[in-house]
């Protein structure tokens, strides 16, 4: 992953379950990376489990996010208002909670991304 720069890329989405956001918030190329993109304003988009790496990457104070239960103390912690919407748009930062979020999670990254969508 040390090879990844958000030079090339547009977007950034960061997946969710337990298991990946828990992976790669120990990985410091996925920490840069956030960082990375967060500092040049691109798009990043996380659900469920997924803002965990944001915490990590020290890119939540200040912020605006929804997440999946069990992590809102961690990104309280970390310096995020934490609510509880299907999906939060805090500037270049999407977030959503649960795959029952994907429609309006898809539809605001696509928005951001100024691609149309049909309602």
């Amino acid at each position: 992953m040390s090879e990844v720069r958000a030079d090339d890329y547009d977007t950034l989405v960061i997946p969710g379950g337990v298991a990946n956001p828990d992976k790669l918030r120990t990985d410091p190329n996925a920490v840069r990376l956030v960082r990375d993109f967060l500092f040049a304003k691109k798009p990043v988009a996380a659900i469920c489990h997924g803002p965990w790496l944001l915490a990590e990457a020290e890119a939540l104070d200040g912020r605006t996010v929804t997440s999946w239960p069990s992590i809102r103390t961690d990104l309280k912690h970390a310096g995020a208002t934490v609510v509880d919407k299907e999906v939060v748009v805090d500037d270049n930062l999407i977030t959503s909670r649960k795959p029952d979020d994907i429609p309006a999670f898809n539809r605001e990254l696509l928005a951001k991304l100024g691609v149309a969508v049909a309602a």
